[in-house]
């Protein structure tokens, strides 16, 4: 086995033990390294190995250091000093661009999962009547350029009664439409289910639907 001589590196190792005082290290000097072997932390295996002297395995310093997310620094009074490196803040994520203020873009062509949106409030006018308002989780589908709402979005507003596949709709005590819910989106169909809810045609109650700022404001369609 080779011989080394341990006083050119001493300033670069550590015990394991880390229990080490200077009397100790100072008696080191000029010792011979009994063997060198691979070191290694989580699996990776430093650069630089580790040593055995009079039975004490010694590492690396600055290669420990740096491994397990420290900066060493070496100083002629103070000695070596490892400090845990700051961690950088994450880069701040892009803010999304905000959707304009206006009615939703193009229909979907007949599908209705790609002109779905939700909608969390609804106001609802009509001529001659105080606009009235309602908040909660809504939906508004619009494919082959007719607007569909879930029921439960004109329920506020509207006395809805069924007994499938029809369902009622009366305002003001008065009967306004009757319709048939098919199981199955068709172009042009009055009503139809969707991710188990009811949407009906907005064309059936003679409104049509303006989105703003993620609010669903219903007027009559004139």
């Amino acid at each position: 086995m080779k011989k080394y001589i341990l006083g050119g590196i001493t300033g670069f190792l550590v015990a394991t033990t880390l229990s080490a005082h200077a009397e100790e290290i100072t008696s080191l000097i000029g010792k011979t390294i009994q063997g060198a072997f691979p070191f290694q932390i989580e699996g990776k295996t430093l650069g630089t190995p580790a040593i055995v002297v009079d039975g004490t395995s010694y590492l690396p310093v600055r290669a420990f250091g740096e491994a397990t997310g420290y900066e060493v620094s070496f100083n002629a009074d103070l000695g070596i000093s490892l400090k845990k490196k700051e961690e950088q803040p994450p880069l701040p994520s892009p803010s999304p661009t905000p959707s304009p203020s206006a009615t939703p873009g193009p229909s979907a062509v007949g599908d209705p999962s790609r002109g779905y949106q939700a909608i969390k409030s609804v106001s609802f006018s009509l001529k001659d009547e105080k606009t009235k308002k309602s908040t909660g989780d809504f939906g508004l589908i619009q494919v082959d350029g007719a607007q569909y709402v879930s029921l439960s979005t004109v329920s506020s507003f509207y006395t809805i009664s069924w007994n499938e596949p029809l369902v009622q709709l009366s305002l003001n005590g008065q009967l306004v439409t009757l319709i048939t819910t098919n199981n199955q989106y068709s172009k042009g169909t009055g009503a139809f289910t969707y991710d188990g809810t009811i949407y009906i045609n907005l064309s059936m109650l003679n409104l049509k639907g303006i989105v703003k700022e993620g609010a669903l404001a219903l007027s009559e369609d004139i």
